[in-house]
């Protein structure tokens, strides 16, 4: 297993694992439950001890006020101060229906944490797994949809920087149109065929013409298409300006 504190002890920069978002964490957990899962992959590398950490995690302003009862006056109005008490509630049910409580301190948090495999207790410390990460499928009762809705998440995960890579690299081509293979396709990404198709569809949107019959197309006949780089522009950059891709 690897860890944060192997990976990152003493550094000034703060890892996040990757399996955060696409295990799902990041979608079922409170804003607060989660400020706090940020703070502890920030402290956990830079203390030798829980007292030290925790010392540390209570120097974060999002953690010392966080499990309190919530300060209206805090919110810019009445709406957000609704909104968030929705939120919360919603959070508070969906752990309910998989058996836990919501928690009422920080330390009852980080109970939970090490109960779900986010926190390692190392007895006189705490650790963060980065790989395996824990997976909310495995751990939660979800209804269909919520499970549909991470299975989604987790694929968009995978192929987000497979497309940025085959986008970025066409892009320095400096061209609209052209032909290519699967094969060259899947040599130039480093993919399977699987995870090909998967970025080709990402793809078809910010084409001119869908390739047709992609599915049956030989590895080895190649593929001509043309990219409408000015969707790919307003869609990820907000702008029509090529200039904007690094």
């Amino acid at each position: 297993m690897q860890t944060i504190r192997e990976l990152n002890q003493n550094s000034e920069e703060t890892v996040i694992p990757n399996g955060y978002e696409t295990n799902g964490w990041s979608s079922i957990l409170s804003h607060e439950l989660s400020v706090l899962f940020h703070a502890l992959c920030h402290v956990v590398p830079r203390y030798q001890s829980k007292e030290e950490m925790k010392q540390a995690l209570m120097e974060f302003e999002g953690v010392k006020h966080s499990f309190s009862q919530l300060d209206k006056s805090k919110f810019k109005s009445e709406e957000s101060y609704k909104g968030y008490v929705q939120r919360l509630e919603r959070h508070k049910r969906f752990l309910k229906r998989s058996g836990y409580e919501y928690p009422s301190t920080v330390d009852e948090a980080i109970e939970l944490f090490v109960k779900w495999g986010l926190v390692l207790d190392q007895d006189g410390y705490w650790d963060i797994p980065i790989k395996p990460f824990p997976d909310v499928q495995e751990l939660f009762t979800l209804k269909e949809e919520e499970r549909t809705a991470l299975a989604h998440i987790k694929l968009e995960a995978l192929i987000h920087p497979v497309f940025s890579k085959l986008v970025l690299t066409l892009h320095e081509k400096d061209e609209n149109t052209f032909q290519m293979s699967k094969n060259e396709l899947k040599e130039m990404l480093q993919v399977n065929d699987t995870m090909l198709l998967e970025v080709l569809v990402k793809l078809t949107p910010y084409l001119e013409e869908p390739i047709v019959n992609m599915h049956e197309i030989p590895d080895d006949q190649k593929m001509e298409f043309t990219v409408v780089w000015d969707r790919i522009y307003e869609d990820f950059l907000g702008t029509k300006d090529p200039q904007s891709i690094q």
